[in-house]
């Protein structure tokens, strides 16, 4: 039996997965069901380890991980939202129907007006 040709290299437990489901002419089912137990890949048919153990977190370390992962979040949105405003805040100050107090204030400004009497100042 050969392997069947791939364009790129696979990790040694997916072509178990891969020679398995040629022996069982490539049914999902029949690699389930394999009778083969004498078979040294038998353990390795569903394309996984059995013997990986993945690593236990303490609770702390769960905690830790969850504030840092929120952090990262906090930190890519105001990213976010500093690319987009600064992408926006250009178009929005040149834009030509804005009034000159729209754009004053846009800009964070306070509008000034040099040519209103100091009558109207109340």
């Amino acid at each position: 039996m050969t392997l069947p040709e791939q364009s790129k290299p696979t990790s040694p437990v997916k072509a178990v997965r891969a020679f398995c489901l040629e022996c069982c002419k490539e049914s999902a089912l029949e690699v389930k069901l394999c009778p083969a137990e004498e078979c040294p890949l038998h353990a390795f048919r569903f394309g996984k380890n059995p013997y990986y153990n993945s690593r236990k977190l303490t609770d702390e370390e769960k905690q830790r991980n969850a504030e840092r992962l929120r952090a990262f979040k906090l930190q890519k949105s105001q990213q976010t939202v500093e690319e987009n405003f600064t992408e926006s805040s250009g178009s929005i100050n040149s834009h030509p129907d804005m009034s000159y107090e729209e754009k004053a204030l846009s800009r964070g400004e306070y509008p000034v007006y040099p040519d209103l009497p100091e009558e109207h100042w109340d």
